[in-house]
């Protein structure tokens, strides 16, 4: 390896530390707006896979490090974990090739060209069956309300391509010694701002009084049925506390007792008289077995004890609820570890259905855009998560996975909901606010407004920018090959 590859490859893994320091585990946010400095440096002018490759490689193992904490149920999971940063990765570094290979001015590059292959590439790395919502650029300003209302507008990938533009202008003023790109960094910072100025829907109507349950309950004790009488003493009990704030909704979290609650009449009835007693509607998460098929639920009970009905998970998480081309896997004679793994696959809902007035994006499908903004056209007023974060023992997935619940509320101008076992709970306002939160065993009760006005996100949702950035890709490289052309194919 030459001196001047070293130097490149420092520099990467540099911009993928930042970058990892500025996520909202370590919660340096600020970095967000220096970190890929660095990398454009070690691309500039240079073939681009390796340098983006030694980012995303630095990147995704340090942001990604909750995963290991499965390990306790699987030491195939390390391996899995190293894999998942270098597909990842590897991404990074066809980026950081299609950065490079056009050859453009730097101004053309790192102002405009870059953004857009950033959105895109955080957008792609939601989608198939290895999708993932967490690790994106914007996610680092979940603190910071006052720079994330553009997401409302365009979605939060308008934040990432602006903090990109920001991390290109400042490159651009270390490389030209230009003022100038000093000036375009700290207009690229007041446009996200001036977006803080837009009045949000007014609130009509009387609040709603939400208790949040949150619980601290370990994996391990919650997958043992043996503890079903004592753990549902427990929740009832957290239930009894909830009652004490008079409230309007009890949210409890996901998958909360090792049994089908609603296929356990004595469950049934515990729950339903919370509800009656309270005169307040009870929300839970739990397990369906219906027609053969097992689904992550949310069933909610009307203030009569009634159950007013179930929401099925859409978005099971891979390798956590189903194991993605398990066919092919059994058709290669991988079927036996892919049971000792997993034994069974949830089966998916049919469709982003409300309950009442309340959307419930279960778990991981909370860390994605689409679900949450689904349930909003739909007719949700409100978000509810409930989630079990005890999987991640205490790890920083907790903290990147409320943060997700922040953006959610600010794209679809919702109040959100978030109940944790094992995680961090709380209430955010539709202006990203976190009005509340917990993460410990207890119970937060707060006031929060049902909303029907859509916000121009939910209504159009990501393609606007998506589109805006395929067209400003395509646009930029077709004027390069004419250019090209009309050199006799020489670069210039």
């Amino acid at each position: 390896m030459t001196r001047l590859m070293r130097k490149k490859t420092l520099l990467s893994l540099l911009s993928g530390v930042l970058l990892a320091l500025a996520m909202p585990g370590f919660g340096v946010y600020w970095l967000v707006f220096v970190c890929l400095v660095p990398l454009f440096f070690a691309l500039d002018r240079q073939n681009g896979f390796w340098p983006g490759l030694c980012f995303g490689l630095a990147f995704f193992l340090i942001d990604l490090r909750w995963i290991v904490t499965l390990a306790r149920f699987h030491p195939i999971v390390i391996i899995g974990y190293v894999v998942l940063a270098i597909y990842f990765a590897i991404g990074c570094g066809l980026l950081g090739a299609a950065l490079t290979w056009p050859k453009l001015s730097r101004k053309l590059t790192w102002l405009l060209l870059a953004p857009a292959l950033f959105v895109l590439a955080e957008f792609l790395r939601t989608l198939g069956p290895l999708g993932l919502g967490f690790s994106t650029l914007y996610s680092a300003l979940y603190r910071i309300p006052v720079l994330i209302q553009s997401a409302a507008v365009f979605g939060s990938l308008f934040i990432t391509a602006v903090i990109v533009a920001i991390n290109g202008s400042l490159f651009l003023f270390l490389r030209k010694r230009d003022a100038r790109f000093v000036v375009i960094a700290i207009g690229c910072l007041a446009l996200l701002a001036v977006f803080a100025l837009i009045p949000l829907p007014i609130q009509k109507g009387e609040p709603l009084r939400v208790a949040v349950v949150s619980s601290k309950v370990r994996q391990e004790e919650k997958l043992d049925g043996r503890n079903l009488a004592q753990l549902t003493s427990r929740y009832l009990q957290l239930g009894e506390v909830a009652l004490e704030s008079d409230p309007d909704l009890i949210v409890f979290p996901e998958s909360i007792l090792p049994s089908y609650i609603l296929q356990n009449e004595t469950l049934i009835q515990s729950f339903a008289d919370l509800a009656r007693r309270g005169n307040t509607q009870v929300m839970l998460g739990t397990g369906v077995y219906q027609d053969r098929n097992i689904y992550n639920a949310v069933a909610l009970f009307a203030e009569t004890g009634e159950v007013a009905g179930t929401y099925y998970m859409v978005r099971p998480v891979p390798f956590g609820e189903y194991i993605p081309g398990r066919r092919l896997l059994e058709a290669i004679g991988l079927g036996t570890w892919a049971k000792s793994f997993l034994p069974i696959d949830l089966s998916r809902g049919d469709g982003y259905a409300p309950l009442s007035h309340f959307g419930t994006p279960i778990c991981f499908e909370s860390t994605l855009a689409a679900p949450a903004r689904q349930l909003a056209r739909n007719g949700a007023q409100m978000l509810v998560t409930p989630t079990n974060d005890a999987w991640f023992n205490e790890s920083s997935e907790l903290k990147a996975h409320f943060a997700c619940a922040v953006f959610r509320a600010v794209e679809n101008r919702r109040w959100t909901v978030q109940s944790a076992n094992g995680g961090i709970s709380g209430l955010i306002s539709p202006n990203g606010v976190i009005v509340a939160s917990l993460n410990g065993e207890g119970v937060v009760s707060e006031d929060a407004f049902l909303q029907t006005a859509l916000s121009l996100y939910t209504r159009f949702g990501d393609w606007v920018v998506l589109m805006l950035a395929g067209a400003l890709v395509a646009v930029i490289l077709i004027c390069r090959l004419i250019a090209r052309k009309k050199c006799g194919g020489k670069i210039a």
